[in-house]
């Protein structure tokens, strides 16, 4: 394995996998943190499974996801909508930080797409990440996910105004 090819792999996700983790374990710090070291020690045992070629984050995205989605089934554990902190990311770059009614408003609202198309608007608006990054880690093209992504937005306002 070539260690320095690891290190530069790790410096390049870490920040963005904590993230992915954080929110998903209802901004947990302590559960996000454990989640994240197992996720990047599966990560370095199959390190010789990762082509760059295909993508630069799909492969760690796909490893976190199953990692979390058994971390859960293995706990039984449901997040409270409750204990989680909603921080929006505007188009510029800007932050807003919900209060708490908002939160559930938007939890609520949120319960109210697709699967999918809950996935795009917290990859886009909470989380942060660019249509490329959202193209590597879903897995469709940058065009089809704004226009997806557009779509869904439009569905969330028409939820949250009933």
């Amino acid at each position: 394995m070539d260690k320095r090819a690891f290190e530069q792999f790790y410096k390049d996700n870490v920040d963005r996998i904590y993230r992915y983790v954080f929110f998903r374990v209802g901004h947990n710090e302590d559960v996000a943190q454990d989640l994240v070291s197992e996720i990047f020690m599966k990560t370095l045992k199959n390190f010789h499974k990762y082509n760059p070629e295909i993508s630069k984050s799909a492969w760690i995205y796909r490893i976190a996801h199953n990692h979390i989605a058994n971390y859960f089934r293995d706990k039984k554990l449901q997040v409270d909508v409750e204990d989680v902190k909603y921080t929006l990311v505007g188009e510029d770059g800007r932050e807003t930080i919900l209060e708490t009614e908002e939160q559930l408003f938007l939890s609520k609202a949120l319960d109210g797409l697709e699967v999918e198309e809950r996935q795009l608007v917290t990859l886009k608006y909470i989380h942060g990440y660019s249509y490329r990054e959202m193209s590597e880690l879903v897995g469709k093209t940058s065009d089809a996910l704004k226009v997806a992504t557009h779509r869904a937005v439009k569905k969330l306002r028409g939820v949250m105004i009933k």
